[in-house]
């Protein structure tokens, strides 16, 4: 059995905050989904725990190394494209809220899906405009419901741009092109990978951290747990059973400062983010529109939040500590590295508090 003090350290260790990736694939094998709803933090959130610069960062993304659909519940993340056929077999394939949805509206999906397949088979480029007339004058929600099912399904990806801009392209534009159908046995292994692939990146977590994260529920994913418990190991702490791959040990890094960018998978990733702050520490680094902000790290533990902005040709950043003031100059290492990877040399400290 593991402390939480171990478990703690394994987990930071595993994503990077620990050391820093090398090779930016191993990061996304290792994270799986990165949360994109907005571009620029994701691309923080990228870089901070990959060792490249801003503009090296951009250029993966733009390069199709990976692709922004949309699959853990219904929200955009970053893939490699090598597992766009995985988020099929596991979130394309069955009933969801897409197919609740249409049918409350009176929406033919599989209509509108083939009518999108066929204008993306087409055209390259494909802008979301172009998709609300194939959809139809509906709300917001559901266009953007019938959007995510098509990503889903391996039809369209988001292309890489600013927040303002929403233009798709077709996956048979990325080069050989394979019909996906749904096939159980597939599918099932499909879903064990998953599994195994969070526990890799995650664990050691629990059975709701792995819902949360993925926003699958327990019916979905019984088959494959079963199917999985001669691989697993688990163990009991503080009255919540933790499940993790045997043998998953690693040899624990020295810790260091480490900032989080919004969103940052390793604070999201579970159903409770207390394993790395207090209660009262997630009501200040979560929003009432519930955003992550970014997280300072410090010993295995979260100290303070911190954010950055544009003035004219000067980055400011602004930091606020939980509590006291503590590890500033290591902080303050970690921002200036954080703007070279920019390029920026007139940077800008401030410092608030923040109301415990």
């Amino acid at each position: 059995m593991l402390t939480k003090k171990e478990i703690t350290e394994i987990r930071l260790q595993k994503l990077g905050m620990n050391q820093p990736y090398k090779d930016p694939t191993a990061f996304m094998q290792q994270a799986i989904a990165l949360q994109s709803q907005n571009h620029q933090p994701a691309l923080v959130n990228f870089l901070q725990h990959v060792d490249m610069t801003w503009e090296e960062a951009e250029a993966f993304f733009e390069e199709q190394h990976v692709i922004k659909i949309w699959a853990n519940r219904l929200t955009l993340h970053t893939f490699l494209i090598s597992d766009w056929e995985l988020v099929f077999r596991v979130f394309g394939t069955r009933t969801n809220i897409v197919h609740r949805i249409c049918k409350k509206e009176g929406v033919d999906l599989a209509a509108v899906l083939a009518q999108m397949d066929a204008l993306g088979r087409k055209q390259e480029i494909v802008s979301r405009k172009e998709l609300e007339a194939i959809i139809g004058d509906y709300s917001a929600q559901v266009t953007s419901s019938i959007i995510a099912q098509a990503a889903m399904q391996g039809i369209f990806r988001l292309l890489p741009s600013s927040d303002t801009i929403r233009n798709y392209t077709h996956r048979i534009w990325l080069g050989d092109f394979e019909e996906w159908e749904a096939e159980q046995t597939k599918d099932l292994e499909a879903m064990m990978t998953l599994i195994r692939r969070y526990l890799a990146g995650y664990g050691p977590a629990t059975w709701n951290d792995f819902r949360h994260w993925s926003g699958l529920n327990v019916g979905e994913i019984k088959a494959a747990t079963l199917k999985l418990e001669d691989e697993l190991d688990t163990f009991t702490l503080d009255e919540e059973t933790y499940v993790m791959l045997k043998n998953d040990k690693p040899l624990i890094q020295e810790s260091r400062v480490f900032l989080t960018g919004k969103f940052d998978q390793a604070v999201i990733a579970y159903k409770d983010p207390t394993w790395i702050m207090t209660e009262a520490q997630r009501k200040s680094a979560w929003t009432v529109n519930g955003h992550c902000s970014a997280i300072i790290v410090a010993e295995n533990r979260a100290v303070g939040l911190w954010k950055y902005e544009w003035k004219k040709k000067t980055l400011v950043f602004t930091v606020s500590y939980f509590e006291e003031a503590c590890y500033e100059e290591l902080v303050k290492r970690e921002l200036e590295r954080f703007a070279m990877r920019f390029g920026k040399q007139s940077i800008e400290f401030e410092y608030k508090g923040l109301q415990k």
